[in-house]
């Protein structure tokens, strides 16, 4: 049984997905080192380094199927080593007494940091791809409701009119950035590195950085400028950018909370029937995909935080500082990967009320449109003295609940100036939603443009 929420039977698809599971798995991180440990034997052979014998009989042993797994545990826990284990199951099955040119050169940091980067930059080009997937569920709503009306709120408060594609605009201009931020990050955090007990390469003799060079370019990564054992700062990267991704998503998560609770009704998680809310009220239809992409940006969060402690890594190598990314950086892909996966569902299937949406703009009864109507006021009289007027005509509507054009025409000096249909007509929402259409379709052009380019 699991005795962690990634992995729990009951929870785990929560907090993670089988994909990113997959990538992060114990068998899958065996294998990423068996490839490192392939690719250096190959370019040794290629070399004359290392017998071309021996590479080809420890590429077709090093496959995680024919090691011992629970072996290699059992000789963790007794030599206090996490790679030795694995290279001595390795070498005993090799014939020939070709397991002798296993691991020449590197050091122990060199195949875990390298194994592990292999499963991250899997799990951030899966992000990558599901996040544009969340880019086009948002630009279809920005097409579709780029005229809807809704209320503009500040403070939790109803301010002004906008529309919902100008919301949707504002979401994906985000989710817009964070994609170049992945596209950025890509150019410089994912590297491997072969250097050695302290990054000098000592070990590999006179073709060392050919060597290191090739090997690394055989497994897909990119070649660092120097070794980086106690340089953590692109795996720091790498976790800042996806907490941004998961931050972005957990604001979307908390705004349809807020949109979705009774008393608002304006979005909804998309329902199908079968659906269970609660265990005592059968009513109920609750946020789970935006509420759990609130909970998760928030852990996501708080691993970024703990993986940054291994940028104070001291020296030329420090374990327990660098240790602590074998449990914070791979919870960020993780659960990074489990909100696009919920966001992608829950803003391709959003249910938006827009009978409600227009119905919510008359809640103040009208107060909603003080602004125009002080300006229209401010045109006859000055603005100062408009925006007074209508301060003292808004706070007596408030407080009495009494219908705003009715008190306004209660005031002389408004009656002096605006005529009842003058008045109506500026009352009505549809009128004053600025530029909330031509931003909405501004940024639908951008991003359609952009994605182009990806």
């Amino acid at each position: 049984m699991a005795s962690n929420m990634l992995d729990s039977l009951l929870f785990r698809n929560v907090f993670s997905t089988p994909e990113m599971r997959e990538i992060f798995d114990d068998k899958t991180i065996i294998q990423n080192w068996l490839d490192i440990e392939v690719a250096l034997a190959q370019t040794q052979a290629e070399m004359g380094i290392i017998p071309k014998e021996a590479a080809e009989e420890i590429t077709k042993k090093a496959k995680v199927e024919n090691l011992d797994i629970a072996q290699i545990e059992q000789g963790i826990n007794k030599i206090g080593h996490s790679l030795v284990p694995t290279l001595r199951n390795l070498q005993r099955i090799c014939e020939g007494n070709y397991g002798e040119y296993i691991h020449l050169g590197p050091t122990t940091q060199d195949i875990l940091d390298t194994g592990f980067m292999m499963s991250i930059k899997k799990g951030f080009d899966i992000i990558y791809d599901d996040l544009r997937d969340v880019e086009q569920a948002i630009i279809d709503l920005i097409d579709r409701y780029a005229d809807t009306i809704m209320a503009g709120r500040t403070h939790g408060q109803q301010a002004i009119p906008i529309s919902f594609g100008y919301k949707a605009a504002v979401w994906g201009s985000e989710v817009r950035r964070n994609i170049e931020r992945m596209k950025d990050c890509r150019k410089r955090c994912f590297v491997g590195q072969l250097s050695g007990a302290v990054g000098t390469m000592a070990g590999f003799g006179e073709r060392a950085v050919e060597i290191s060079n090739q090997s690394l370019n055989k497994i897909g990564l990119d070649v660092p400028g120097i070794a980086w054992h106690s340089s953590r700062d692109r795996i720091a990267e790498i976790v800042s950018v996806l907490a941004m991704v998961s931050a972005t998503l957990g604001k979307i998560g908390n705004e349809v909370c807020n949109l979705q609770k009774t008393e608002t009704s304006e979005l909804a998680e998309g329902f199908v029937k079968g659906m269970v809310g609660s265990s005592t009220m059968p009513h109920k239809r609750n946020p789970n995909a935006p509420e759990a992409l609130q909970m998760l940006a928030r852990l996501v969060k708080a691993s970024m935080g703990a993986t940054y402690e291994s940028m104070f890594s001291e020296h030329e190598r420090d374990g327990a500082l660098w240790k602590i990314e074998w449990k914070s950086a791979n919870e960020v892909v993780i659960m990074t990967g489990a909100a696009v996966v919920k966001a992608k569902k829950l803003l391709s299937n959003l249910t938006v009320d827009e009978k409600h949406m227009r119905e919510n703009l008359d809640l103040l009864k009208g107060l909603m449109m003080s602004e125009p109507l002080m300006l229209a006021l401010g045109d006859k009289i000055g603005k100062q003295t408009a925006h007074e007027i209508i301060y003292e005509i808004s706070m007596e509507t408030f407080e009495q609940d009494d219908s705003f054009l009715e008190k306004l025409l209660e005031n002389k000096i408004v009656r002096d100036n605006l005529s009842k249909e003058e008045l109506m007509k500026i009352l009505d929402p549809a009128g004053y939603t600025g530029q909330s259409s031509y931003f909405a379709h501004k940024v639908y052009d951008e991003i359609k443009a952009a994605r182009k380019n990806d």
